[in-house]
């Protein structure tokens, strides 16, 4: 498992990118004392609610865009049974 954490976390918001061998990829939200997962990254941007639209906002916005169409539609490798 592979983390990349957003560049602008701070300690009362936090996102990290989760890229993993099994299973899908997706994103660690942390924000207003709650936390959550979520593979699809407007849901991950949503977390922010209103403040979606601060610069912060949309610099997570396009962060997480970026991120899925790097790593959101890796072909995991087949695992042999022998």
């Amino acid at each position: 498992m592979k983390r990349i954490e957003f560049p602008g976390n701070e300690r009362d918001f936090s996102v990290t990118y989760i890229r993993t061998r099994e299973g899908p990829n997706g994103f660690i939200t942390y924000y207003k004392d709650a936390a959550g997962m979520q593979t699809d990254p407007l849901m991950a941007w949503r977390v922010l609610g209103i403040a979606k639209n601060t610069d912060t906002g949309k610099a997570l916005k396009a962060w997480c865009l970026e991120m899925h169409e790097q790593y959101g539609n890796e072909v995991k490798p087949d695992v042999d049974p022998a």
